[in-house]
């Protein structure tokens, strides 16, 4: 395989920057084996189509993995709305690394097929004890073993973080019932405590219940306002500024630890607001409220103060000798 082939010429500084529709199909034309991996990667994925799962769920009647995860991904109780947005974030990722993964392109890597053989083996057994996502995981290692098969393991390397993103394609369900869970409770316990000490508000609190002593209001915050989806977002955006942005492990794993304490912060600011507008208008309105603050205190808390800290955290550029 002629190495060459994979190198990406640099232009000089004054000609213009290409449009992404020419960059493209220059990329596309110097990947070598590109249709081996297509029809190797379609036949993969018409396994998991027509012999994906044994147990039928979430409104499905085919035995396809796909139209397992798109229904759990469009099931509320499941918390895993963003999943459906991961194999998108997953094509950006490679487009950003694309010198990287053109630069290590090399000639077929037969131990790859080790790895395509055990995902076959994980979803074997998955298939067998009625476990969908043990087959999701499945499905993603051998896509990932098909990437070193037809490329070489430095390619496979070089994927790997983009790879990595798929885990937060994962419906959650009752697996995260524990930290959902905690979640509330913290979030309920602070949002007393500021409407009570703080704001004169005379709030009751029973396990994951705000109650007004006046009968204004009563809410009882469910697993699905814990701040879990908020969380397991804001820690797929945070994991891509940390790995992008910062090249230091302390200060990605700051990052992503971050992710906590801003899903709390967040949620008690909108179950306080929820709380003053109960207070002032009663229930319905502050159900109004409850449905649509959360993507203002996603988006402002979340999103937003995560941006900011990934600008703090961000590498600054060594200073240029003289």
């Amino acid at each position: 395989m002629d190495a060459i082939n994979h190198q990406v010429p640099t232009r000089p500084p004054t000609e213009p920057q290409p449009s992404f529709s020419t960059e493209f199909q220059d990329y596309w034309a110097r990947v070598p084996d590109k249709w081996l991996f297509l029809t190797m990667l379609a036949g993969w994925c018409v396994l998991f189509q027509f012999v994906g799962i044994s147990s039928f769920n979430f409104g499905t009647t085919e035995p396809s993995l796909f139209e397992w995860l798109y229904n759990a991904w469009n099931t509320p109780a499941m918390d895993c709305g963003h999943g459906i947005l991961m194999p998108f974030v997953v094509a950006i990722l490679f487009w950003v690394k694309r010198r990287e993964l053109a630069a290590s392109i090399a000639d077929v890597w037969w131990p790859g097929l080790a790895i395509v053989g055990m995902a076959l083996l994980i979803h074997v057994l998955g298939f067998l004890a009625q476990q969908p996502r043990v087959s999701m995981i499945a499905l993603f290692i051998g896509f990932y073993g098909l990437i070193g098969v037809v490329w070489g393991w430095r390619t496979m390397w070089v994927s790997t973080f983009p790879m990595v993103l798929f885990a937060f394609c994962m419906p959650l369900g009752n697996f995260a019932e524990v930290v959902t869970l905690r979640l509330r409770m913290v979030s309920v316990t602070l949002t007393r405590m500021i409407c009570h000490e703080v704001l004169d508000i005379d709030v009751v609190q029973i396990g994951t219940k705000l109650l007004d002593a006046k009968g204004k209001f009563d809410f009882d915050v469910a697993a699905a306002c814990s701040g879990i989806r908020g969380l397991v977002a804001s820690l797929a955006v945070a994991t891509v500024f940390a790995m992008l942005a910062v090249r230091s492990i302390w200060k990605r794993g700051l990052m992503l630890l971050s992710t906590v304490p801003l899903a709390i912060f967040g949620n008690v600011l909108r179950l306080t607001v929820v709380v003053l507008i109960g207070q002032a208008y009663g229930q319905t309105s502050a159900k109004w409220v409850h449905d649509w603050f959360g993507y203002v205190t996603y988006l402002l808390v979340n999103i937003g103060l995560l941006l900011v800290l990934a600008h703090w955290l961000r590498e600054k550029p060594s200073p240029k000798s003289p």
